[in-house]
């Protein structure tokens, strides 16, 4: 199992956009190689460094840039003007480049951030990471799963 780090902020990453759209977006400014590294049914822990773990998940679609990225609702594809972090990406050119986007299902999620289940310490640089088999138990079991 992998960790995200969801770096939350109050601009475009933010957890209710993430449970809502089934989407995780992160930064590849220095850490691209390991955003790539999830692939196609690979199970993750999203984690917040405020507030702990907040959900396991599947990734359904590997990371790709923002720029790239299309949403679709009910079947029908969304105007590209109605996508989260489209201010961000107006902003600052770099970001369509930068920011990476994963689709993902979730297997399990808090209701809130503030509902966040503090698991031991956990802590990287690294958005992306690797549990040890010992993290992935102790993140399955305050999840309730085997």
């Amino acid at each position: 199992m992998f960790a995200i780090n969801g770096r939350f902020n109050q601009t475009f990453r933010e957890f209710d956009t993430y449970k809502r759209l089934g989407i995780v977006s992160l930064t590849t400014s220095r850490h691209k190689e390991s955003v790539k590294e999830l692939k196609r049914g690979d199970e993750f822990a999203l984690y917040s460094t405020r507030q702990g773990f907040l959900g396991i998940g599947r990734v359904v679609e590997p990371a790709i840039p923002f720029e790239a990225f299309k949403m679709h609702s009910g079947g029908k594809l969304i105007e590209y003007d109605e996508y989260p972090f489209k201010e961000i990406q107006r902003i600052n050119p770099h970001f369509g480049k930068e920011e990476y986007v994963l689709r993902v299902e979730w297997v399990t999620v808090v209701e809130s951030d503030d509902d966040g289940l503090m698991i031991g310490e956990y802590e990287t640089a690294d958005p992306v990471t690797q549990l040890d088999a010992d993290m992935v138990q102790r993140v399955r079991n305050a999840f309730n799963l085997k």
